[in-house]
């Protein structure tokens, strides 16, 4: 196997791997230990969603209190003869799987990433190989966009709990031009997403008329803008490449994050020089080799308008 720069992300990935669940605290800790005065983000939930976008672990935005890292899992992506090692892992781990592969007359490759752990690639495999990897307690997944398609959800508000906060206790809410949080007037409070300091980074407050629910920071920026009547611009898909693109800095749901990476295996890319559309030079997340059937169901879960461009 070629060799990879092993970075935070492997590292982390190492631990919980080691450890199997952890306190959201110990999870902090362990970032701190592993970065010290050079960590790169300011908040540490975002470690965090960049290892749980790949499939690797899971936790409930609602209530952070553990970390839990998912099973290993041989997982088929959209790129035909191309399959990701997903979840829990070692480097003894890694090492056997590459034995049997080779064994079989298959490859594997290790790619390093900037903001995630090393995507491990496995190609030129068929059922026997399957039937060899599971017996290292792997689980294997074909298929995996269609199958998560039919899952893709697109939620009521109403699958949230009222707030029991008044929003006198918010300092900012989303602007809806900038698509960040910043500060408003205090003595207005109109519909919108609101940031409630108490509750955290990723507990906020969707209000609308008169109904006010706690929702996770990522389904409710979607509410808020659907609700201001904003379905256009936000999430487009380019044809030919094959890529669905979301503006940054918006942030989309873990489930729909994680099926639009794992169509490919790597972590979206973001640029400030968009290559479209180039009359706005508007900046996207863009995640590749994804399914145009695939990226149609992810737009419609965000309450979008879909968006389909040649370039």
């Amino acid at each position: 196997m070629n060799q990879t720069d092993i970075n935070v992300f492997d590292k982390l990935l190492y631990y919980l791997s080691h450890e199997g669940e952890v306190s959201w605290t110990k999870f902090k800790d362990a970032i701190d230990r592993l970065t010290g005065e050079q960590r790169r983000f300011e908040y540490m939930s975002t470690y965090l969603r960049y290892l749980a976008r790949l499939g690797h672990l899971d936790f409930d935005p609602m209530q952070l209190s553990y970390v839990t890292i998912g099973p290993a899992v041989l997982l088929e992506t959209a790129v035909k003869n191309r399959y990701v090692l997903i979840g829990s892992r070692t480097p003894a781990l890694i090492k056997e799987v590459e034995n049997c592969v080779s064994d079989l007359g298959g490859k594997l490759r290790s790619e390093s990433n900037k903001n995630a752990p090393a995507t491990i690639i496995i190609s030129d495999i068929d059922e026997t190989s399957f039937t060899e990897i599971k017996k290292l307690d792997i689980h294997i997944s074909l298929n995996f966009s269609a199958q998560l398609s039919q899952l893709l959800p697109k939620p009521k508000r109403t699958n949230f709990p009222l707030n029991d906060i008044p929003l006198s206790e918010s300092r900012k809410m989303l602007n809806l031009k900038s698509l960040t949080f910043k500060t408003y007037n205090q003595r207005q409070h109109g519909n919108g997403l609101y940031e409630i300091p108490h509750y955290g980074r990723n507990i906020y407050i969707l209000k609308s008329g008169a109904d006010q629910r706690r929702v996770p920071r990522d389904w409710g920026t979607w509410f808020a803008l659907s609700d201001a009547g904003k379905t256009t611009e936000l999430v487009t898909y380019l044809n030919e490449y094959h890529t669905w693109c979301v503006r940054y800095p918006l942030q989309i749901p873990l489930i729909l994050d994680r099926c639009a990476t794992l169509c490919s295996g790597y972590p979206p890319k973001s640029s400030w020089k968009s290559y479209y559309p180039k009359s706005t030079g508007k900046p996207y997340y863009y995640y590749k080799y994804v399914p145009n059937g695939i990226a149609y169901q992810l737009t419609k879960s965000l309450n979008q308008n879909w968006e389909k461009v040649n370039v």
